[in-house]
């Protein structure tokens, strides 16, 4: 078997056009847990090849902060005394800091308590933490961050964190100092692992656009025949010739000579291999159900997936979904050991079944470390050891396979459904590419053409901006996202000496999450009190249970509810709210049910996991939040496929809450997600 690891790393541009400050500082956070850290760990084992993917957006920007040349807002107000600190500035270091894992704090107690009482009420949380506590909070979430590499190899760090206590101005000054110098080493080692021959080092389109809709937006349609395209489309294709060309040239003067392109989100398309063909890139790469809908037939095996192909003079490999998905989002809420073993048996398997394979194993490289145990070390530590030892695994960079089949057609898609709609197609992401085109179109009418106006008209062709607009993905920082896409193109106006238009001037992001929105797919949840990853809970469907109330929601405990079915309709309700503030009581949880009749189950949250009363295949545990199973032989028939639900909370044999507080939540639980085709 042969055995490609590709680790994608990638981070938008978080430097606001106007400002040139960095909002958000992601691209320093991840330098300090990841960056080093991945190829570092791959240097232990002298016979195992990885490649990486590193963006020129990321790369850019890690050279800002090693150079001190990055106008970073969060290392800025970081450095200020801490009395010096006002309390808006104070909200959002603390908005960043909690918006991270709380799987980083688990190793500090302080953390650990502050992040359950940031759940409670954030502003109540700054205006009550003394100077004292704001400081430890500071120093410690730093030391959350820090990768295995600088915990036990950089003194500053290891001192720090052997001595929690009382920290000073000072110990925090010395620790992002020792953290900035860290920063400058990453670029350097992966030249060096590139020189030794144990890496590859590949890139993508400059700020990591959607490719094949820069070419043509009506490309979507392929997959999508009924889709909402923008109103106003410009043409991008000659964006999409600079996006490529730019990022060659960045990656040969960093890295020399570029083998491939990962084109990003997977978004592949027959026009962009062959954009990629004209420069000369040997591979490329994209996701499984590519290629099963690319073949245009029902091969009822997954052996074609084991091939290296060839479109047009490009080598065309594809990520085996199910074994880069374990790591993404799996094998967090395993043992190491147990994860590790697991995902060598699955390549025995495919070993045995199929005649010299190749396996491409191709995901995000950074993400998902913050959510298994000290950042994934143990895990990949096993991995690595079991596969350097093993004697019929051979791992192997992208460049040095050969195609053995031909590939007539490439059907366009993501690594996301197979298609573009994460992208395009619902009002927001539409409005966002129409008013790029606008601005598009104004600089193209301008003279004498400038590149720094063109400059952030790339930035703003990036495929970050229209993931966060619309539904079906959150973040706390969906505003900043917004406010930044506008800054870019704002800024071309500014630099034109043009009207900036009045609807610039106001987010796009204006849709209201409704109190309750319906499922999107089916749900397949590990009971265990948390959210287990990003993608357990993202077809759900969601009830704010504080905006179906008029009261005062202050002291309220239970405060969102997600829910939704698995393909046999078994149901999981999932409730999110300030769990800690009555754990130690003695619990009880209703779940009620209305539709063609009524069906109630009680769950004791007292014991933990909770059978329930009147059903005893449901079950419910209280962690961090409170995840729920109703089998479908214990619910009503619903009417018209809905169902109404009420929780009610007691405590030590008394109400203590009802949710909603005056209506029933609706449930939407009749739709066959089969006919779908949904991530």
């Amino acid at each position: 078997m042969k055995l490609i690891f590709l680790w994608h790393m990638h981070q938008p541009v978080y430097r606001n056009g106007l400002t040139g400050e960095y909002e958000l500082p992601y691209v320093f956070l991840h330098s300090i847990k990841d960056y080093y850290d991945m190829p570092y760990h791959v240097s232990r084992f002298k016979n195992v090849k990885v490649a990486f993917n590193l963006t020129p957006s990321l790369v850019s920007q890690i050279e800002e902060y090693a150079s001190g040349r990055a106008n970073c807002k969060f290392l800025r107000l970081m450095k200020k005394s801490v009395k010096e600190l006002t309390l808006s500035e104070k909200d959002y270091l603390i908005k960043v800091i909690f918006s991270s894992s709380p799987k980083l704090f688990e190793e500090f107690e302080l953390l650990n308590k502050l992040y359950f009482a940031y759940q409670s009420d954030r502003r109540e949380l700054c205006r009550n933490l003394s100077n004292q506590d704001f400081l430890n909070l500071e120093v410690l979430f730093l030391l959350s961050w820090c990768g295995n590499y600088l915990k036990r190899e950089n003194e500053t760090v290891r001192k720090l964190r052997e001595e929690i206590s009382a920290y000073t101005e000072e110990d925090k000054t010395r620790l992002i100092e020792e953290l900035l110098n860290h920063v400058g080493k990453i670029v350097p080692l992966y030249r060096e692992l590139t020189s030794l021959g144990q890496i590859e080092v590949t890139t993508s389109p400059f700020y990591h656009p959607v490719l094949p809709l820069l070419i043509d937006m009506k490309v979507a349609r392929e997959s999508t025949p009924d889709v909402k395209l923008p109103a106003v489309q410009t043409p991008f294709k000659d964006d999409a010739v600079k996006q490529v060309e730019r990022a060659l040239s960045f990656h040969r003067k960093r890295f020399g000579e570029v083998g491939g392109v990962w084109l990003p989100e997977g978004g592949i398309s027959e026009e962009a291999v062959s954009l990629l063909s004209n420069f000369g890139v040997e591979w490329t790469a994209s996701d499984e159900e590519i290629l099963f809908n690319s073949l245009q037939e029902k091969t009822g095996t997954r052996e074609p997936l084991y091939r290296v192909y060839k479109f047009k003079r490009v080598k065309v490999l594809f990520r085996d979904k199910e074994l880069s998905d374990l790591i993404g989002f799996t094998y967090k809420n395993w043992k190491s050991d147990d994860a590790a073993k697991d995902f060598i048996e699955r390549l025995k398997d495919i070993n045995r079944k199929y005649e010299n394979p190749v396996v491409s194993v191709i995901l995000d490289g950074e993400n998902c470390w913050e959510f298994y145990e000290n950042n994934g070390f143990e895990f990949r530590e096993k991995l690595y050891r079991e596969i350097s030892e093993s004697k019929w695994i051979e791992t192997v960079k992208p460049s040095e396979v050969e195609h053995t089949e031909v590939l007539n057609r490439i059907f366009p898609g993501s690594w996301i459904g197979g298609n573009f709609l994460t992208w395009v197609g619902d009002d927001e992401k539409n409005r966002a590419w129409e008013l790029l085109s606008l601005t598009k179109l104004q600089f193209k009418r301008g003279e004498p053409k400038s590149e720094s106006a063109e400059e952030y008209i790339l930035i703003s062709e990036g495929s970050d901006w229209f993931w966060w607009f619309g539904r079906g993905h959150y973040t706390p920082f969906s505003l900043q996202f917004d406010r930044l896409f506008r800054s870019n193109l704002i800024e071309v106006y500014r630099i034109l000496g043009k009207d900036i238009p009045d609807e610039l001037l106001h987010p796009i992001k204006t849709s209201k999450e409704l109190p309750s929105t319906p499922p999107k797919g089916y749900l397949h949840v590990e009971l265990d009190g948390e959210v287990s990853n990003y993608f357990e809970w993202l077809n759900a469907g969601e009830i704010d249970l504080l905006e179906l109330s008029t009261m005062d929601s202050s002291s309220f405990v239970m405060r969102k509810a997600y829910y939704g079915c698995d393909e046999e309709k078994n149901l999981f309700i999932r409730v999110d709210g300030n769990w800690e503030r009555v754990k130690g009581g003695n619990l009880k949880l209703t779940v009620e049910f209305s539709g063609e009749g009524k069906e109630e189950v009680e769950f004791n949250l007292s014991e933990n996991p909770s059978k329930g009363k009147n059903c005893s295949e449901a079950r419910a545990v209280l962690g961090k939040l409170v995840e729920i199973l109703i089998p479908n032989k214990c619910l009503p028939e619903a009417v018209n496929g809905k169902l109404k639900l009420i929780l009610k909370l007691y405590m030590n044999g008394k109400l203590l809450e009802t949710a909603p507080q005056f209506t029933p939540a609706v449930l939407d639980v009749g739709k066959d997600f089969n006919l779908d085709w949904i991530v």
